[in-house]
């Protein structure tokens, strides 16, 4: 696969389109470090990541990137408070509830902070799963098919959210997805596989 040169400035928003298979999932793995690449390089805040051991690019992405996943990937036996505890530890940083609980209140979930995740619903576990990518104020969010599973209302309404909370972040914000309901939300739009 081929992408092309990608440059996003501090606090844009764009949106990866393609169809299934087009290689969308595979270019937002490479770009937020979780695959390598054969050619090319991702460079982000001024870091190349070629020049990053794998433990290091692990603590840059803590830091750095906020991942909203197609399926929710929550440790089950922990609340969700907890989980996202974990990952501001995971990210080197220290805990900090009063984040948490500002993060969930401002995504109208704060009722289920100390739920397992199994006892809410995919809405509720889909902005969990975005508390969760903005926890460490990352520079950029990557989003993969966040409302491939959705009616157009909640996916019309996960796009607000991602678009606020980055805001409110002054983070990038990326989406990768097969979704033509949403393109209308993006003006900044990359096409794959065209």
């Amino acid at each position: 696969m081929r992408f092309p040169d990608i440059s996003l400035p501090d606090g844009q928003h764009a949106m990866i389109l393609g169809r299934s298979g087009s290689g969308k999932t595979t270019l937002l793995h490479i770009l937020a470090g979780l695959l390598t690449p054969t050619e090319g390089d991702v460079v982000m805040d001024g870091q190349s990541f070629k020049n990053l051991s794998s433990v290091q690019l692990d603590h840059f992405r803590g830091q750095k990137i906020g991942i909203v996943f197609q399926q929710s990937f929550f440790i089950q036996a922990i609340t969700l408070s907890e989980n996202l505890a974990w990952a501001q530890r995971l990210a080197g940083r220290a805990v900090d509830y009063a984040r948490i609980d500002t993060l969930l209140s401002r995504l109208q979930i704060a009722n289920h902070k100390d739920h397992l995740p199994s006892k809410m619903s995919i809405g509720e576990q889909q902005r969990a799963s975005i508390a969760r990518a903005i926890v460490n104020k990352p520079s950029v969010i990557f989003a993969d098919e966040p409302t491939s599973a959705l009616d157009d209302f909640n996916a019309s309404h996960v796009i607000q959210l991602l678009s606020e909370q980055a805001e409110q972040e002054k983070a990038a914000l990326v989406i990768v997805t097969h979704d033509a309901r949403i393109k209308s939300h993006f003006n900044h739009q990359i096409i794959l596989g065209s």
